[in-house]
């Protein structure tokens, strides 16, 4: 990236910033508190500057700055740096779900109210629940498509999981284009696919360093996950032409990671 470049999109940067505060202050404080006590107007301003307008302002900026490029970290729905990108894998959905299979690892459900529910007993309680869903991550502005885990202790509060993302969903649109980055995709289950994968270990529970959400707490080394995975696929047979890619660190986590990314193709 150029000097005048890299001065434009600090620039930009701080516009769409001054201009999101302004907001938050004029046009949603402003109005609640004329309407309800300062407490109640604070934190109502808090709720939905947390939870809906910075997330999509993150994702905005995404779309803006860093379309052209695969990033290197998974963002939360709070738009904040969460699992590093580690994995890369060569196959069709089918392949990818048969793979993991064959690792003994099981297809996450999709997040819903009854699945949420189910979770929240089975994390209360410490009873297994083998298919538990993710909470969404994303990549490339639209969450996971599809994720993966292996129960440690038969205990939800710990297990090995991985996220996928279908790179190249779409044939006709390319990561430069405007509309990858904004519309979710129907997967192909018969196409090959680009699947780029943040694998991370959920090790208990915790609140979040900035929202103070409950939520899983996460190793901080990466790699060891990355390794496990690579390693739990390798077993079964279901990876081939395996290499590392050198990469630097991703910028902006808190994981330790030597930014490696393991690439293959999966097996037929």
């Amino acid at each position: 990236m150029t000097r005048l470049a890299r001065w434009f999109q600090r620039t930009l940067i701080f516009l769409i910033a001054a201009a999101t505060f302004w907001f938050i202050v004029t046009q949603v404080f402003d109005r609640f508190e004329q309407r309800v006590p300062v407490f109640a107007a604070l934190l109502i301003t808090y709720a939905l500057a947390a939870y809906v307008i910075l997330p999509l302002i993150v994702r905005a900026s995404v779309v803006l700055l860093r379309r052209n490029r695969i990033p290197r970290v998974t963002r939360s729905a709070d738009g904040l740096p969460a699992d590093p990108v580690n994995l890369v894998l060569i196959g069709s959905l089918k392949q990818l779900q048969s793979a993991f299979s064959a690792a003994d690892w099981n297809t996450a459900d999709p997040l819903t109210l009854r699945s949420a529910a189910k979770m929240i007993v089975c994390f209360v309680l410490n009873r297994s629940y083998a298919t538990a869903p993710f909470s969404a991550l994303y990549l490339f502005a639209r969450k996971q498509d599809i994720g993966f885990q292996e129960d440690m202790e038969d205990s939800p509060r710990k297990r090995h999981h991985i996220r996928f993302w279908a790179a190249d969903a779409d044939p006709e649109s390319g990561i430069g284009d405007l509309s990858y980055w904004t519309w979710r995709r129907n997967i192909d289950p018969s196409r090959s696919h680009i699947w780029v994968g943040a694998g991370t270990t959920d090790i208990g529970f915790g609140l979040k360093h900035m929202t103070w959400q409950v939520s899983h707490r996460v190793d901080r080394h990466a790699d060891f996950e990355r390794d496990y995975i690579v390693a739990a696929l390798g077993d079964a047979g279901r990876i081939l032409d395996g290499r590392y890619i050198e990469a630097d660190a991703p910028v902006g986590t808190r994981f330790i990671t030597d930014g490696r990314i393991f690439h293959a193709r999966l097996a037929p």
